[in-house]
């Protein structure tokens, strides 16, 4: 899904997943808007009109640098990964392949969300983070973004791919993913192939937006890092 596709596409792509979520009780205010992708990318544009608050971006940014450095290097292994299909391989190994070519996509996306990401997002002395606590309503799909990232279900599912710690399972109506804990051996949750596709693309397209509309903006090539 990180071949180049046209905005729209990714917003119709965007929304039909997001219902799948938002099914579930997850980003069901998301959910309703026919440009699911674009409104992120406008929210983000307008984070970063304040001189002030750009500035004060920047300097976290600088004084982080390992957050905007695993950003590109996230988007450099998807730039390589996006030519690579699991139709390509014999048809013997096309059930191991298509596995394979999701989990590809998933395990960098929820370990960079874990890690350097999402403390841009979620931590305490994070400029972001302070935003949207005081201005919720003013970037509804931020705030609600960063709300999936906090939800047990997307937490579950993050932790169990990004431990390598959950099972894959075929059935009649198509594949599902149990999440286990590694530490007790205990079922955390049950997702269909659809929504760890849908909390996969939430993760991303934060990332993307993100580095296009701030990261870009503010700190160019991640200068002074």
């Amino acid at each position: 899904m990180h071949q180049v596709i046209r905005q729209p596409e990714k917003d119709r792509l965007l929304q039909g997943l997001l219902q799948t979520l938002s099914n579930r009780g997850i980003a069901g205010g998301w959910a309703k808007s026919p440009e699911p992708f674009s409104k992120l990318l406008r929210e983000c544009h307008v984070l970063i009109s304040d001189p002030a608050c750009e500035e004060t971006f920047r300097t976290y940014l600088q004084a982080n640098p390992i957050i905007q450095q695993t950003v590109e290097t996230l988007l450099a292994h998807y730039a390589m990964a996006s030519s690579v299909e699991w139709q390509d391989v014999p048809a013997l190994l096309q059930p191991l392949a298509r596995r394979g070519w999701h989990i590809g996509r998933w395990v960098p996306t929820f370990l960079i969300i874990d890690g350097p990401l999402g403390r841009f997002l979620k931590a305490p002395d994070s400029p972001l983070n302070a935003l949207l606590r005081r201005e919720y309503a003013k970037y509804p799909t931020l705030a609600q973004a960063r709300d999936i990232f906090n939800n047990d279900l997307f937490r579950q599912v993050r932790n169990g791919v990004g431990h390598w710690s959950f099972l894959w399972k075929d059935g009649a109506t198509g594949p599902s993913l149990v999440m286990v804990d590694w530490k007790s051996g205990k079922t955390t949750a049950t997702i269909t192939l659809l929504e760890a596709e849908a909390l996969h693309l939430v993760g991303f397209s934060v990332i993307e937006a993100l580095d296009q509309e701030v990261f870009s903006r503010v700190n160019p090539r991640g200068s002074g890092g």
